[in-house]
């Protein structure tokens, strides 16, 4: 698609194969002033030429008058009230010897014949705008006419037609073949706010065009690097975690610290001067675990640290006693079934990856239950340990039984395997009070820097504000939630204010399951057209290199374009896919997606445990997270055109 207010290079028009475009049904509408068809020698009056298409909404072309250039024709689009100038064409001069229009344009234009031509030799410029002449393809002279300022045009009679009727035939052709092609043109150029003329979503603009726009936005990466890097917003991410961190300290889902989280955030937000700032209600689970307790009685005593698994049901008050049975896999708890009924199963699963190791986190109890345990205790995913248990969530299925589960450190469930293998018996005693109550109200909080030129378009930053209710959630999500608030925070600053709308969303109930954002998806994805693209920094802040990416093969060449400004702090990888939770609704609806790549060796070290605390984070790293972070969401709201699909 062409930029709107520049002239759409020829060969991307008539070169492309026509079946790329979009076809329609033309409709016309008179109106009382002159017509883009006049600007061509037309005699019909076509004021407006609308092409509608159910997925694209109306979008209406219209003739104007080029001020500085009459003799050329800029076409003009507007969508639900908005204009932009798509292009300028030059109209074929007519035959010298073919009859005059005795109408004006545009008035007290030097020159002008009455359909922005540059004036002839035998026609005197009109002084001012006058009444119309006679139509296109009269033979009478044109009489004088006064003009609304009292000036007097005197306009003589056109040359006598040397050619007859079979000229005039011609002529007539002519004029019809140039309403064809005007309408013709017209599909070629259905474009408008961030649609694009394909139907396969690609740009009419080439590759070569797209870097050389990217390009153009390497001054204000510079100035946004060194803004969050070296500048008067150092730190200040980092900072403002500290604060929030250190005073509201963990947020369950339905917890009192998550209602103080968001009034807090919800009153930072408007005291920053950003735009839009409101609540989304949304309803989201309360559990809380109450007190925990698990200890090994052989064969020896020995205190268990445990934290009860999101969702988990109690145990009995007097809690549960019984014989631990230890496995590595499901596939060995299967085979080992029977031995299963009435213990207790500890799963002593290796860490491989976060992605294939939580699966024992997410179904341990389910398969215990399944073989009768009475209850389930599982490693903790963690690629590290320092004796601390990780929390999580886990998810009962409808038709088995539900059992109390926890999660134990991995050096708890390792010792227990070492001792099982070497035929030792082992019997733990486990007591949990965890209780469930009806879902609470709470909501996803929303700011906006809008858009100046779409700003219906919407580039979507966010992290989450909700954590466990252990250490103080600081890198999960508090480093995501914040660099999200940076961004918003350094555009305002710098003065800049992109073409689409920059929405800043604070998800809540992530560690339920995305219930915050699965709600929110339901609210705005009739809307979903106009999402260029979601971001979700919720993988830590650490020392960032690059984006993850999920969207089309075009859309991932511009966004390593855009990742090349980002050299400077050397992060500008892409890689494979983008993860988050809460935006995962709309990558699975094609909408682009990005998540922030940074260094997690260290990440499930401390993930949902006690080490979770502003100790993790450092303010440099943050600070370099937040430009990545900026950069990219400010270019990709301010170029011309949305991502591709």
């Amino acid at each position: 698609m062409q930029p709107a207010g520049k002239a759409p290079h020829a060969s991307s028009i008539f070169h492309a194969p026509l079946h790329h475009y979009h076809t329609f049904p033309i409709k016309t509408q008179s109106q009382n002033h002159h017509s883009i068809t006049e600007w061509f020698g037309l005699e019909e009056t076509l004021k407006t030429v609308s092409i509608q298409s159910p997925a694209m909404g109306k979008d209406n072309f219209q003739g104007i008058t080029s001020p500085s250039a009459p003799s050329q024709l800029a076409l003009n689009i507007s969508r639900d009230g908005a204009s932009t100038t798509l292009g300028e064409l030059r109209p074929t001069p007519q035959h010298p010897h073919g009859p005059s229009q005795g109408r004006s344009q545009s008035a007290g234009k030097p020159g002008g014949d009455g359909r922005g031509f540059p004036g002839r030799r035998g026609r005197a410029a009109a002084a001012g705008p006058g009444p119309p002449g006679p139509g296109a393809g009269s033979e009478a002279a044109a009489p004088p006419s006064r003009s609304a300022a009292g000036g007097v045009g005197a306009v003589p009679a056109p040359p006598p037609d040397r050619h007859g009727e079979g000229h005039l035939c011609k002529r007539r052709k002519r004029k019809k073949m140039k309403l064809l092609f005007v309408i013709f043109l017209m599909n070629l150029l259905h474009q408008h706010a961030g649609k694009s003329l394909r139907r396969d979503g690609s740009s009419l603009k080439s590759f070569e065009d797209i870097k050389n726009e990217i390009a153009g936005y390497t001054n204000i990466a510079k100035a946004i690097i060194d803004l969050a890097v070296h500048g008067k917003a150092q730190n200040r991410s980092y900072d403002r975690l500290a604060v929030f961190a250190d005073t509201i300290g963990p947020r369950l889902s339905g917890s009192k610290n998550l209602e103080a989280a968001i009034k807090y955030m919800f009153s930072a937000l408007q005291k920053d001067g950003l735009e839009n700032v409101h609540l989304e209600p949304v309803k989201v689970p309360h559990w809380e675990r109450g007190e925990e307790f698990a200890v090994m009685l052989e064969p020896r005593n020995h205190s268990i640290a445990i934290l009860g698994l999101g969702n988990s049901i109690a145990t009995p008050p007097e809690g549960i006693t019984a014989e631990v049975i230890v496995v590595a896999s499901f596939d060995e708890l299967h085979k080992r079934a029977q031995e299963a009924k009435g213990k207790i199963v500890v799963y002593n699963e290796p860490f491989i990856s976060y992605g294939e190791t939580v699966q024992y986190r997410l179904q341990g109890a389910v398969e215990a239950a399944k073989v009768g345990a009475v209850a389930s205790l599982i490693r903790s995913i963690a690629s590290f340990s320092i004796h601390s248990p990780h929390t999580g969530g886990q998810s009962y299925q409808p038709d088995v039984p539900q059992i109390p589960t926890a999660c134990i450190t991995v050096e708890d469930a390792e010792m227990m395997s070492r001792m099982s293998l070497r035929g030792t018996k082992i019997v733990v005693h486990l007591r949990m009070g965890a209780k469930t109550y009806p879902d609470s109200l709470s909501f996803n909080t929303v700011a906006e820097i809008a858009g100046s030129k779409y700003p219906e378009q919407v580039v979507l930053v966010s992290g989450h504000l909700d954590s466990w209710d252990v250490g103080q959630g600081a890198m999960d999500d508090g480093g995501g939630a914040f660099i999200s608030w940076e961004a918003l925070s350094l555009i305002k600053d710098l003065g800049l204010r992109p073409k689409r709308t920059l929405r800043l969303v604070l998800w809540t109930g992530e560690e339920q399951g995305g219930v915050g954002a699965k709600q929110y998806y339901q609210l705005h994805k009739e809307n979903i057209s106009n999402f260029d693209i979601v971001m979700e920094s919720d993988a830590g802040t650490f020392k960032p290199s690059g984006l993850g990416f999920s969207g089309s093969a075009e859309a991932r060449d511009i966004v390593k374009e855009i990742m090349t400004l980002l050299q400077p702090i050397n992060a500008t990888d892409v890689y494979d896919t983008a993860d988050g939770t809460d935006i995962a609704y709309w990558m699975r609806d094609g909408v682009p997606g990005a998540s922030l790549y940074n260094d997690i060796n260290k990440y499930f070290w401390f993930h949902h445990s006690q080490g979770d605390t502003m100790t993790v984070q450092d303010p440099n790293q943050m600070n370099l997270c937040a430009a990545v972070w900026t950069v990219v969401s400010y270019v990709i709201a301010d170029m011309e055109d949305m991502l591709p699909r």
